[in-house]
């Protein structure tokens, strides 16, 4: 657990005509907080809907029900390479399936000739049992629709926003009130890259234990020298899904072949500092400024804070999973710029789990957290759950501490160059108090 250490007095806060002090509050908060958590536990629906212009679904834990405009001919459907519905009826329902994971279907419009005159292909998942409490983008159904020259994206609302921010290969390209964005200027032959951007303060959560952690955050935020009251309390969220060329995708699923080969994956994750000195924000330190790292994003560069890499190597029928840590040195210095002492953290805090895996996905989990080994001070905490689909596709999910610097890679091992997944910079080392916001960050892929 982060311990926090604070040299102010408690602010006083003032409540119908009463004067508390956050002390007394955060007492009362324990007591009723408890009442609160337990009446205000998170409630999921069923049945999840969306009305997309190119296909209604409906989707359950266990079955996902397609809809698509009738064009008075002959349908096929395939899940993944598997032909599961063929008729005349504009609908579907596929039955049996597994709760919050992600499936892809086929729709073929055939002519006479029982040719393909029209082509629509889908990604989206069945709703989970239990949906994690600690990072609600991980079960977010996403759904994307790519037809001739557009594509489409749905996303489950999330309570506490209305707007969202949609970047388009790192461009921002407007706002959007719903949650929904159809994109109909793109190249078939060309990948994008598309990064749904939204904040929230911490008591609209869904998570009921925000409530109470929210007024610790607006007290964390008052009392830092430096830091904000507002940013305290605000949760970053940040979306990615990642489109393959739409010519590919809507290849005849008989040719096909990609899907089926073996890979072998290694996710790199390293926090860093930016900065070359860093002054502690703890002004009753001996220990008044620490080394930086003195570098921006990149994924092979040797100084960081901690680095961790896990290998997924597939194999017939479950995966091998092969991981390393690493903790970088810490430096203290003097006012004068003189070197007073040095370590390295603890790695026990940083655990590498294999959840799943079958002849379908592979699910890892990572969790970390390394303190400062020089003074006593908040752990840079973070937790990622990847799945790695046989077919290609990549389902990761991930929330960390708005600082330090945190860089998160992926690359097939073999492959020279990696591909980003999230970047996030410092937003203030105070921000690594457990009770201020954190980040919550997604990246999936939609390639095959």
């Amino acid at each position: 657990m982060k311990k926090l250490i604070v040299h102010y007095s408690f602010p006083r806060l003032k409540v119908g005509g009463v004067t508390f002090t956050a002390r007394h509050s955060l007492l009362a908060l324990g007591l009723a907080g408890i009442a609160y958590l337990v009446s205000n536990k998170r409630k999921h629906q069923a049945v999840f809907k969306t009305a997309s212009l190119m296909c209604k679904i409906e989707r359950k834990v266990d079955s996902i029900k397609l809809i698509w405009p009738d064009e008075g001919g002959y349908y096929r459907v395939f899940r993944g390479r598997e032909l599961i519905y063929s008729g005349s009826e504009p609908k579907m329902a596929d039955r049996g399936l597994a709760p919050g994971t992600i499936y892809t279907y086929t729709i073929d419009s055939l002519n006479e000739k029982e040719q393909a005159v029209n082509r629509m292909k889908i990604q989206t998942s069945t709703t989970a049992e239990n949906k994690k409490e600690d990072n609600i983008l991980l079960d977010l159904v996403f759904t994307t629709i790519v037809a001739k020259g557009q594509a489409s994206l749905e996303w489950e609302p999330i309570k506490g926003i209305k707007e969202y921010t949609i970047y388009r290969n790192g461009v921002d390209i407007g706002k959007v009130n719903g949650c929904s964005f159809n994109d109909r200027s793109i190249s078939e032959d060309q990948e994008y890259t598309y990064t749904i951007k939204a904040k929230r303060p911490l008591p609209r959560s869904e998570q009921g234990s925000y409530a109470v952690k929210s007024l610790v955050a607006s007290i964390v935020g008052a009392v830092k020298k430096g830091s904000s009251q507002a940013k305290a309390a605000i949760e970053e969220i940040t979306n990615t899904k990642k489109i393959g060329p739409v010519k590919q995708l809507l290849q005849s699923v008989e040719n096909d072949m990609d899907g089926q080969r073996k890979r072998n994956w290694q996710l790199r994750y390293s926090t860093f500092l930016p900065e070359e000195w860093l002054k502690n924000p703890n002004l009753a330190s001996k220990v008044p400024y620490f080394k930086g790292d003195n570098r921006g994003f990149d994924p092979e560069s040797f100084r960081f804070r901690t680095r961790v890499d896990v290998y997924i190597l597939e194999k017939e029928r479950e995966a091998e999973i092969e991981f390393s840590k690493a903790v970088g040195k810490s430096e203290a210095y003097n006012h004068d710029g003189d070197f007073l002492e040095e370590g390295v953290a603890s790695d026990e805090g940083v655990i590498v789990k294999r959840i799943l895996s079958n002849h379908e996905k592979t699910t890892i989990q990572l969790t970390h957290s390394v303190g400062n080994p020089i003074i006593i001070s908040p752990a840079v905490d973070y937790k990622v759950v990847g799945t790695f689909y046989r077919n290609g596709e990549i389902n990761i999910a991930g929330y960390h501490d708005q600082a330090p610097n945190h860089e998160v890679y992926l690359k097939e091992t073999d492959d020279q160059n990696w591909e980003p997944l999230h970047l996030a910079e410092n937003k203030g080392l105070e921000m690594m108090a457990h009770p201020t916001a954190n980040h919550l960050w997604r990246y999936s892929t939609f390639t095959q």
